[in-house]
Formats: structure tokens, sequence, C-alpha cells
């Protein structure tokens, strides 16, 4: 792929196109990495990509949630990882890989099951193979602060093959 085709941005808003069809239903998971598809995380929503951002909507899922229904924390920073990596990417002058080099998380308020909440991802900083990645969730109609996620992120060699690919 050369630099001119190069668009970070258009693929990702192909992604978040396609994610519902006019019937409906949820984005056809069989693509997205093993992770994804094992968690079943149909209640996240891409709704909007830009240069250094990467927004969705989270509807909270029991099955995601402690006895209590409040949302388990490595489910935030799963869901922040997500976003931050769409962000991040946006930020990409041409084809590369990178990864996740820490997380760092802050809870305000809990999150249970039902909640809506919005999901913002925005790139704080990049450099030619460093970044810093912010993730705020609100809860939707209250923009009540429930957590923050800071995560720093790497250019890396990472050779993903074919059988990184399943």
């Amino acid at each position: 792929m050369s630099k001119a085709e190069f668009n970070p941005i258009k693929d990702i808003q192909q992604l978040i196109d396609s994610a519902v069809n006019g019937t409906g239903e949820d984005l056809d998971l069989s693509m997205a990495p093993p992770f994804v598809r094992g968690m079943d995380l149909t209640g996240l929503q891409f709704t909007q990509v830009g240069v250094g951002e990467f927004n969705m909507v989270w509807t909270i899922d029991p099955h995601l949630t402690h006895y209590d229904g409040m949302v388990q924390g490595g489910i935030v920073n799963v869901i922040a990882d997500t976003g931050q990596s769409f962000a991040y990417a946006t930020t990409s002058a041409g084809p590369e890989t990178f990864s996740t080099a820490e997380f760092t998380t802050r809870f305000f308020r809990p999150m249970k099951t039902g909640n809506v909440i919005d999901v913002r991802s925005r790139v704080i900083n990049r450099s030619r193979r460093l970044g810093v990645v912010e993730t705020r969730f609100t809860q939707s109609g209250t923009d009540k602060l429930c957590a923050i996620v800071t995560g720093s992120w790497m250019v890396v060699d990472r050779d993903f093959g074919e059988a990184g690919i399943s």
C-alpha cells in the first residue's frame, strides 16, 4: 500500500458505516480480533472518527458486570484500549503497528447494567514512536464523569503473519 493510498480515517469510517446495515443488524464480527468476539461487546457502537479522536457509545450488558450489576473494571480497560487504538491509528502517516505500553485508570463513579456511556478517546500527544491517548467515560445525557483511562502507545514491529489472523 502506497502512502498516497493510506487513509486510516477513511478505513475506520467505513467500519463505522458498515456497523449497522439497513435492517439494524449488528456488525459482522467475523473479522474482529478474537478477544472482541469472545467478550461479546455487542453493546458497543462506534460513532465518530477524526484525526486523533474516536468516539463510541456503550450500553452496558449484564454479562460484563459483577453480581451487583456494576461493570468489572478490566472491561473498562478493554473498551478504552479499543478506542485508543483507533484514535492513535488516525495519527499515523503510513502503515505501522503499535501497542499499548502503559495504562492508568481512575474510576470516579460506578457504571452499571443498562447505563449508556459515552466513550471518547483523544490523542493528547504523538511523536514518531510514542503517543499518549486519554479516554473519558461519561454517562450519556448527564455528562457525569465515570472514569478516565490514560494510555501510552508505542510504534512496534509486529509480524501478524498467517498465524496471527484467525
